[in-house]
């Protein structure tokens, strides 16, 4: 161990009963089976509906109105619930007149005939019953090293810390200021002082003065947009929350930029402001497009609800007024009031995203401070990752393209030569392409001419074919007419060869976006450019003759190079130095061979050194996806799920690139060469199916074998806790606790993967990684250095360090700070010394502020007697070791590959968050 200990805190904090204080249980006698299920009769009989009764309109009316948190417990799809839990105590008048004017609106009632006389049999059952109040604390679960409570523990705990975070001011910046709790357990930074605000052409000085230099015209007026003021503040989501093998309770925070929308048009979400200052701001959820938007059916229910409980007009009213929401309440411009909302995308912003680390500090310890607790800990134990990384040369990899044994690591990817087309439409394209290529396979004598529709021997076991192919990939509504066009294109096969293509296409996804919209408007002669986009159709055809497409852009900007200049001493370092600035082809030449299959063998240098694994193993990953998007929503297609395995598997010095294809309408599934199974998936649709199929957990043990009886090694699986830990038991962080029984089962399901295999076929280790895009995972917040006497002194701002948590022997976090955020631009630091409220550079403001990210690392399963650091280590290093990244990927290579393999797929939805809030950091 060095003499200086570095540790790291994080933007959590364990809870104790105090802190989690009271909630008051409703206990409902049993006569709210009859009574729900006649309202229910009555409500699906007038809409139609064939769900349970849809009483989250009356959570949020009880959260609003009566300043508590809510819950109805056991949720069930048929079933009433058998209690409410309110944090805190309401007159029976006040529950009674709550759930008459919720039952009233289920039952499409007029308004002008909603009244808080109504009769009410349900109503009066549930202010009947006398509440019990009890500590949270004594709700929760523990066990040696897991923490469970039901659904409500966790709301009723969540609500009570935000509600006591937000009494007390965030110190920040030299000021104090106020925070404000919402219904879903935010705190907001509310006052109209304490908000940031900035417009597009005071963020952008320096480019518009640009733009008008040289025309010799007057200057012209700005144009509207660029001189209004757009508005953003800190909200901060609060909940309670456990970590693997951490036995104990943990408030998480997790701050976001809130940016907020000048108009209501297309908005999703809002925030509305009662009049009394301790009522929670009331969150709002919106419907509708464009100028239809309007208030969601709930969150209209809870503000009607809200004016009848509390006399308390939202906004003034006119006689004519239909709506209950007047449209001249929703105009948004200038300075925020009482109803604001998000904005419903996030391009074009003059204030960036993230808050920076010196916010993220101050929030620190302001929870330290009113919580009165030491923040979560971990200890380093391993500071550099990065060993043997793939490094470029402006751009190039010439570490494997240059390697003596570049054609065993073809052979070990299933080919004995790669053979690229390029296919263009623009003559600019070709010769971006023709450069680039030259460029890459060490031919610079190419760089100035190719012959069209020849093939052309690049070196490196590698040959070129370039193409003119208007007609296929011109973006239009001539979709049938692709499959003959591909059918047609020269040099699809090749004997021994690995094919490749690499695919000029158009996409600009902010004009996109404004044409979809205005195509959701039904504008006239608006048109969807999804519908008319040819990639995913091309991409589809050119895998039917197992060739893979990699697609790239035209340049729109120009770009500059951060490195310095210097005298090139061959040709092709000075072709190098020419497209040092083309960052978006270097990466498409990487990502296409990467979907080659192609391995280098830094790879075994990389997870071998010091204390990481040091056996011959092979290293399996596990990715699934939902299929999200407006299709599945409006549910017009059956839901479907990608799950993706693919393993690195050691053979002689070189690793072998596979993954697992399931069978299904489209052929059939197994093992292929990574780049074969591409073009297999590639040409065939998304499987259907969910994550709550039983029969998938023994389809991928099924996998598991067909790869294990093959391997010379054993092999060590990674999962991906963002998306597979509803399938097994043992993952979740509740159940660690559990053994499996003889059978693999615990709970009555598989417990983890591999579970029904023979001791010999089964994982060596199962380890679940999960990033903070989950909420779940804390921030990395602080870094101390503790010396030989244990005295602690802060550290370095920054880490990308493996930290093993404090009280546990199996968690991990790797912190990570983006990449970006180590750039050399002027704003590359922007808010490691201050926050967003005392910058006073516009330019600045405009930027995304970056704060450290992370991965969790959890070593679910492994050897008995054997320690979890190396696997935990070599998790970390198998994030630093992406086949055509420089920098740290959220999980690891083998779930990474798994990831790019399903977002390669044609109908990975481009679209798939077209209408979410993209408000984080």
């Amino acid at each position: 161990m060095p003499s200086n200990d570095t540790r790291m805190s994080m933007l959590a904090a364990p809870l104790t009963s105090m802190l989690m204080g009271t909630v008051w249980l409703y206990r409902l006698p049993e006569k709210i089976e009859h009574e729900w299920k006649k309202l229910r009769v009555i409500y699906r009989g007038k809409t139609g509906s064939k769900a349970n009764l849809p009483y989250a309109g009356l959570l949020m009316v009880l959260r609003a109105s009566g300043a508590t948190s809510a819950s109805l417990y056991p949720t069930s799809k048929s079933k009433p619930p058998q209690f409410l839990a309110l944090s805190k105590k309401l007159s029976p008048t006040h529950l009674r007149a709550a759930i008459a004017l919720w039952e009233q609106a289920l039952l499409q009632t007029p308004q002008d005939e909603i009244s808080l006389a109504y009769n009410s049999d349900l109503a009066d059952l549930f202010a009947s019953v006398e509440p019990e109040q009890v500590a949270v604390w004594d709700h929760i679960r523990f066990g040696p090293r897991a923490v469970d409570a039901d659904g409500w523990v966790w709301d009723a705990a969540s609500w009570n810390l935000a509600s006591l975070l937000a009494r007390t001011n965030l110190e920040v910046d030299g000021r104090s200021i106020p925070l404000r709790p919402d219904t879903e357990n935010n705190i907001m930074v509310w006052a109209p002082e304490h908000l940031w605000s900035n417009s597009w052409l005071e963020a952008r000085p320096a480019k518009d003065k640009k733009s008008q230099a040289g025309t010799g015209e007057e200057a012209k007026e700005p144009e509207e947009w660029k001189v209004r003021r757009h508005y953003a503040a800190l909200r901060v989501e609060v909940a309670m929350k456990s970590l693997h093998s951490l036995p104990v309770p943990l408030v998480v925070m997790t701050p976001r930029v809130s940016r907020l929308s000048n108009q209501i048009n297309g908005a999703r979400t809002a925030w509305w402001a009662p009049r009394s200052p301790g009522a929670p701001l009331l969150s709002l959820n919106l419907g509708g497009k464009g100028k239809h938007t309007h208030l969601e059916h709930t969150s209209r229910l809870a503000l009607n609800a809200w004016v009848r409980l509390m006399d308390d007009p939202i906004f003034p009213r006119k006689a004519d007024d239909t709506e209950f929401l007047p449209i001249s309440a929703m105009d948004l411009s200038g300075e925020p009031g009482n109803f604001r909302a998000l904005i419903p995308f996030s391009k074009s912003f003059p204030i960036g995203k993230g808050v920076g680390l010196h916010t993220v500090t101050a929030l620190a310890d302001h929870l330290s401070a009113v919580t009165g607790q030491d923040l979560v800990r971990g200890r380093q134990v391993a500071k550099v990752l990065s060993l043997a990384a793939r490094k470029t040369e402006y751009g190039r990899d010439a570490a494997l393209l240059d390697d003596a044994d570049l054609k065993d690591i073809m052979a070990a990817a299933g080919c004995s030569k790669l053979r690229v087309l390029a296919l263009y439409e623009h003559q600019e394209m070709r010769t971006r392409m023709q450069r680039l290529l030259a460029y890459h396979f060490n031919r610079p004598d190419l760089a100035d001419g190719m012959p069209e529709d020849k093939i052309v021997e690049l070196g490196c076991h590698t040959e070129v074919l370039l193409h003119r192919a208007p007609e296929l990939l011109s973006h239009g509504d001539h979709h049938d007419r692709r499959g003959a066009l591909t059918d047609a294109l020269p040099g699809l096969t090749a004997e021994g060869a690995g094919v490749l293509a690499l695919v000029e296409t158009e996409y600009d996804a902010k004009e996109w976006g404004r044409q979809r919209r205005a195509a959701r408007r039904e504008e006239e002669g608006a048109v969807d450019p999804y519908t008319l986009d040819a990639k995913p159709e091309v991409s589809r055809h050119l895998a039917r003759h197992g060739v893979l497409a990699q697609f790239l852009t035209p340049e729109t900007k120009k770009r500059r190079s951060k490195k310095k200049e210097r005298e090139a001493e061959t040709p092709l370092e000075a072709l190098g130095m020419e497209l040092a600035a083309d960052y978006p082809g270097h990466n498409a030449i990487g990502d296409m061979l990467r979907s080659a299959g192609l391995v280098h063998p830094r790879l075994t240098r990389a997870i071998s050194t010091g204390d990481g694994l040091k056996d011959r193993v092979a290293h399996l990953g596990l990715h699934m996806r939902a299929q999200l998007g407006e299709k599945h929503i409006n549910r017009t297609e059956e839901p479907k799920l990608m799950w993706v395995l693919t393993a690195f598997v050691p053979v002689g010095s070189q690793w072998k690139a596979l993954a697992y294809l399931p069978a299904g309408r489209g052929g059939s599934g197994g093992w292929f060469n990574y780049a074969h199974a591409q073009g297999l998936s590639r040409s065939r649709p998304i499987p259907d199916g969910s994550r709550g199929d039983d029969t998938l957990p023994r389809r991928i043990d099924h996998a598991l074998y067909e790869l294990s009886r093959h391997l010379e090694c054993g092999y060590v699986l990674y999962v991906s806790g963002d998306s597979t830990r509803p399938v097994w038991p043992l993952l979740a962080n509740k159940n660690a606790d559990l053994l499996p029984d003889d059978d693999g089962l615990a709970d009555g399901r598989l417990a983890l993967p591999g579970a029904t295999l023979a001791p010999e076929h089964q994982p060596r280790a199962v380890i679940r990684t999960t990033s903070s895009t989950d909420p779940s995972i804390p921030l990395p917040a602080l870094f101390h250095q503790i010396d030989d006497d244990g005295n602690e002194s802060d550290g370095v701002k920054t880490s990308n360090a493996l930290f093993q948590l404090d009280n546990t022997d199996t968690t991990f976090l790797m912190s990570r700070l983006p990449h970006q955020a180590a750039g050399g631009t002027p704003y590359a630091k922007s808010g490691r010394e201050q926050g967003r409220w005392t910058c006073d550079d516009k330019e600045q403001q405009a930027e995304t502020w970056y704060n450290h990210t992370a991965t969790e690392i959890a070593v679910i399963q492994r050897p008995d007697g054997e320690d979890a650091l190396p696997y935990a280590l070599t998790t970390a290093r198998l994030c630093n070791h992406a086949l055509a990244w420089e920098h740290r990927t959220r999980h690891p290579l083998p779930i990474h590959a798994a990831i790019q393999m399903d977002k390669n797929h044609p109908e990975y939805r481009r679209t798939i968050d077209w209408e979410a809030n993209d408000t984080t950091g």
